[in-house]
């Protein structure tokens, strides 16, 4: 059977940083490839080289035989190769049916898209797209107003209306609930039937959802083991590099991490400033010395790409001290960067589940403004 994606001896460097080194990597036409591992092993890279945003210093990228060498990012897109990225790209001021009909649409004009009736033909496959993606019932509501996990199921409709042959999907399983999680790996599934996909994830569960056949492990920009989901599980090596390595911070502040997340999901979009104040208070607050501080901010990256709901997470805080210190690192994430209605509606959840005293919170809320003043 002739390879979909076939990758030779690849190398990136970045001013001598091997981003990716000498990587091998091939793939099956009808294929669901589930790509893991920790943060800095060259994932997005890889997404990258293979959708021509970043050059090969050595190796190349075989797409259906072709070299992919020098070829712009548009024509590869046009050669049959669609990505998702990380957080929702999707049109949040048009409904649900009117992001389908745009890239449905032949024309690719938003004028014709929202003023010209749609032909029969692309009105049949947005109907199609809509039932695909689950997203009936919320046809003619406008992005802005659906969940994350719903975003994330547009966008991966309007991705597979361009009629790929090959999806690159980048952490669909990111700040979703355990329902959303699960809704969007039915629809990955779903869609494989048809499909060459290759996802990239950190959410173990969601990999072992998903990944009906072989996953592939990266590790300091090679492929260090590939196998089955029980298969790299027990393979000693991941067990040392990603899946067996237990956080270095108690389970208690576990759980005021993940409650601090659950701010900076709030409205979808998890932004630099919101996971820096995340990562540089955290480390500080629970670091032994200046030396783990620095390994515990990389280390805490790979706990941020859930979003687990508050109502699951507040009743675990022991004390009046942990609820109060949620409160405030809470507070300054979302005032970290500009407040909007999502996160200010989590926030006022949040309040309500840690009972604090009126005074308590505007003491806390004052010390913070004070900061960004």
């Amino acid at each position: 059977m002739k390879k979909i994606l076939e990758i030779e001896n690849l190398t990136v460097s970045f001013d001598g940083f091997k981003a990716l080194n000498n990587l091998n990597f091939s793939m099956n036409p009808g294929e669901l490839r589930v790509i893991i591992g920790p943060n800095g092993a060259g994932k997005t890279t890889f997404l990258d080289v293979i959708t021509g945003k970043v050059q090969p210093t050595k190796g190349r990228v075989l797409f259906k035989g072709k070299n992919l060498k020098k070829i712009p990012e548009y024509k590869i897109a046009r050669m049959g190769i669609g990505r998702k990225f990380q957080t929702p790209r999707v049109y949040l001021n048009l409904t649900v049916r009117e992001n389908l009909d745009l890239v449905c649409n032949h024309n690719k004009n938003v004028f014709s898209t929202l003023f010209k009736p749609p032909k029969s033909v692309e009105s049949r496959t947005v109907g199609g797209l809509l039932e695909t993606i689950g997203l009936e019932a919320k046809a003619n509501a406008p992005a802005e107003l659906l969940s994350h996990g719903e975003k994330q199921r547009l966008e991966i409709g309007m991705l597979v209306a361009q009629s790929p042959d090959l999806l690159l999907v980048d952490e669909p399983a990111a700040g979703l609930t355990d329902e959303e999680t699960e809704n969007v790996g039915a629809l990955l599934l779903s869609l494989a039937e048809s499909h060459s996909i290759i996802a990239i994830e950190h959410d173990m569960e969601f990999v072992r959802q998903i990944a009906n056949n072989k996953v592939t492990v990266l590790h300091q920009g090679s492929v260090l083991c590939e196998g089955t989901m029980d298969e790299i599980q027990n393979d000693p090596k991941v067990i040392e590099v990603y899946l067996g390595k237990a956080p270095s911070i108690t389970p208690e502040q576990m759980n005021i991490l993940r409650i601090a997340v659950s701010m900076a999901w709030a409205d979808g979009n998890f932004t630099p400033e919101q996971m820096n104040v995340i990562l540089s208070r955290l480390s500080r607050e629970f670091a032994i010395d200046t030396e783990h501080q620095y390994s515990l901010q990389q280390e805490l990256q790979n706990y941020l790409a859930k979003n687990i709901p508050l109502e699951e997470l507040v009743p675990k805080l022991k004390n009046f001290g942990e609820k109060e210190r949620v409160l405030k690192l809470s507070y300054e994430i979302i005032r970290s960067n500009k407040m909007n209605r999502q996160e200010i509606e989590v926030y006022q959840k949040l309040l309500k589940l840690l009972d604090l005293p009126d005074d308590i919170v505007e003491q806390v809320e004052t010390e913070i403004e004070a900061k960004y003043k």
